[in-house]
């Protein structure tokens, strides 16, 4: 890695970092930490994926990008005009139905965040972790994450497996972070560059 690819990397971490203490502080307030910064960071970046549409899907996972994204399209002058349109032949607002389109800062967010669970690869078993943390991160039901988990330990509380998966994960990618680009937590719920 190069210097300034590296002061580039670290600088977009920290723009994605800083919309993450805009989500953690809307979700949690005051009593908002830096691992719920990094995990709100999580469950956006699946919920962006989940509801990127089928075609989009498909091309990222394929590893190409479509090129799709604030690329091709109307301008806002021309939105304004139809929707003008709409309204004097009598139609509802927003008639039909909605379709969501992520933006390419979305995609791109997403993408550079989800990337940041190959921090987890110092986990004892960790296939079986960041399975479990996007299972969790999506919302999905305890019984699940907690096969997905814990397979083989069925006595052990839902509530203490999630705040386990929450815990260690966000334990790996804060610990990545420092190492890989420079980046520790701050004051507040802010994270600043460090030098080694």
């Amino acid at each position: 890695m190069t210097t300034s690819s590296l002061h580039e990397d670290r600088t977009t971490a920290l723009g994605w970092l800083a919309h993450g203490g805009e989500l953690a502080t809307g979700l949690r307030g005051e009593n908002a930490k830096h691992s719920d910064v990094i995990w709100q960071l999580l469950v956006e970046a699946i919920e962006v994926i989940d509801k990127t549409p089928d075609q989009e899907r498909r091309w990222l996972t394929s590893g190409q990008r479509s090129g799709g994204w604030n690329m091709i399209g109307m301008s806002r002058a021309e939105l304004i005009e139809i929707e003008k349109i709409r309204l004097l032949s009598a139609m509802k607002p927003f008639d039909g139905n909605t379709k969501y389109a992520p933006q390419r800062n979305d995609i791109d967010r997403a993408l550079g965040v989800l990337s940041w669970m190959r921090f987890c690869v110092s986990a004892r078993i960790p296939e079986r972790l960041t399975k479990a943390a996007v299972a969790l991160a999506r919302g999905g039901d305890s019984e699940t994450v907690h096969k997905i988990y814990r397979p083989t330990n069925p006595r052990t509380r839902d509530r203490q497996v999630a705040y386990d998966i929450k815990t260690r994960t966000v334990g790996f990618i804060m610990s990545g972070l420092k190492k890989r680009l420079g980046i520790a937590p701050g004051d507040g719920i802010t994270f600043q560059e460090v030098h080694p």
